[in-house]
Order: structure tokens, then C-alpha cells, then sequence
């Protein structure tokens, strides 16, 4: 699935917060990163661009490279019940095992994450907010409980972007 973005007017792309919901509408909870994306682009309309991915890794770098702000939102398994909510801010360390897990995207974002360093590409500052996935079968429609994740997620993601903090350089 292409990208898709409305434009915001009069600002430099590295200094535009960008918003990427990543997933596949196909695989039931998978889609809580494209649901959160939906929701999220009239909120954020001129403060940020808003995408959408299927979350492969190499299209991830093409999005956030060279970026300030990125924030990804993507289902993940890490045991925890479903529709939990995992605000991970990437710093030099190596992700968090339940991002490390194969995805359903072929790579992980954490393997994404760790390609983009090694590559030099990567955003200033990189935030990842997982909602735990409960039914990855092929299917339409999320569970209710990562539903409310989503919902916790564009609370969080849009309270996030109206009080930025300095950005940080990553390595």
C-alpha cells in the first residue's frame, strides 16, 4: 500500500512531525496501526503528516529518514493482554524482545530499526507506540480490546505532538 499523506503547508520536512500507522487491514488486530493513523489525520492536520505503511522495513526507512520527530504506531506480542498500550522512545540501545519478534510484515520494526542505523538513515527522534494484537488471523475488523488501544494510542499521539520536546540525535 503507497503511502498517503495530506500536504502541511509552509514547514521544512525535518522539522514536520510525521505519524506512521503501520499494518495490514486483512489480519484483523493488525490493522490498529492504519486505524490509528485514520483517526489521528484530521486531528493533526497541519501540525503533522500522517502515513500509512504495510510496514515493511525498507519502506519505514524511505518514510522516517531524515525526519526530526517520527512517531510509528504498529500491533505487537509481547504477552501482555490485548489492546495494551507500549510507548517505546528508540534510543542507541537495542528494542525491546517483542519488537524483535517476526512480524507479520516480513521483517520486524525492530530489525527495520536496526537497518535504518546501520544504513545512516534514521529520524532525529524515533517513538514507537505498540498496542498489544490479540487476533492476527485473516479476518477484518479488530478485537474491542485493541480497539480501546487505539483510542488510548491518538489520545496519547496527539497529546505527544502538541507539547514536543527537543529532539535528539540518534546514532
Amino acid at each position: 500500500m503507497p503511502p498517503t499523506a495530506p500536504p502541511v503547508a509552509d514547514a521544512r520536512p525535518e522539522t514536520v512531525p510525521v505519524v506512521i500507522g503501520c499494518g495490514n487491514e486483512h489480519r484483523r488486530d493488525d490493522a490498529c496501526g492504519l486505524a490509528a493513523a485514520r483517526l489521528l489525520r484530521p486531528v493533526l492536520e497541519g501540525r503533522a503528516r500522517v502515513l500509512e505503511c504495510d510496514g515493511e522495513a525498507t519502506r519505514l526507512i524511505d518514510l522516517w529518514d531524515g525526519r526530526g520527530l517520527v512517531v510509528v504506531v504498529d500491533a505487537l506480542q509481547s504477552g501482555n493482554p490485548p489492546g495494551t498500550v507500549q510507548r517505546i522512545e528508540v534510543g542507541t540501545e537495542p528494542l525491546p524482545a517483542p519488537l524483535g519478534a517476526t512480524s507479520t510484515h516480513g521483517l520486524s520494526l525492530a530489525q527495520g530499526v536496526a537497518l535504518g542505523r546501520s544504513l545512516g538513515r534514521f529520524p532525529r527522534r524515533l517513538v514507537i507506540y505498540g498496542i498489544e494484537a490479540g487476533d492476527l488471523e485473516m479476518g477484518s475488523g479488530m478485537t474491542p480490546a485493541v480497539s480501546r488501544g487505539v483510542d488510548e494510542v491518538v489520545a496519547r499521539v496527539e497529546l505527544e505532538l502538541r507539547a514536543p520536546r527537543e529532539p535528539r540525535a540518534h546514532a
